[in-house]
């Protein structure tokens, strides 16, 4: 008999916390929205001038990892739609970083 593993700590949810996200203490769902909305804090904050904290961004990065091991699971749950928002987490972490480096080449001082 197979017991069951802990539940999302979400509000009101019930899902199952797939191994990967034990950490996180988060379903796959809660997850990305809580991904989705420390990106969208720290875009706004790049763009708006205001400093990204560095643990913001380290957690952002760190999530590159998790998404790529997660997309590379042949067995892994996710849904099209998942999988989907996983790549789109990437692109969006990706884009965030780069736009970051290109800034503070520009604000660097010339050789």
């Amino acid at each position: 008999m197979d017991t069951p593993g802990p539940v999302c700590a979400a509000t009101g949810c019930s899902v199952e916390i797939p191994a990967a996200l034990e950490t996180e203490g988060l379903c796959l769902q809660h997850y990305l929205e809580k991904a989705f909305h420390n990106l969208a804090t720290a875009t706004q904050d790049f763009q708006c001038g205001r400093d990204i904290d560095d643990q913001a961004m380290e957690w952002l990065l760190s999530q590159v990892n998790f998404a790529v091991e997660s997309l590379g699971e042949e067995n892994a749950p996710w849904t099209a739609e998942q999988r989907s928002m996983l790549l789109e987490l990437i692109l969006g972490i990706a884009n965030l970083n780069e736009f970051m480096r290109h800034s503070r080449m520009a604000t660097s001082p010339a050789r």
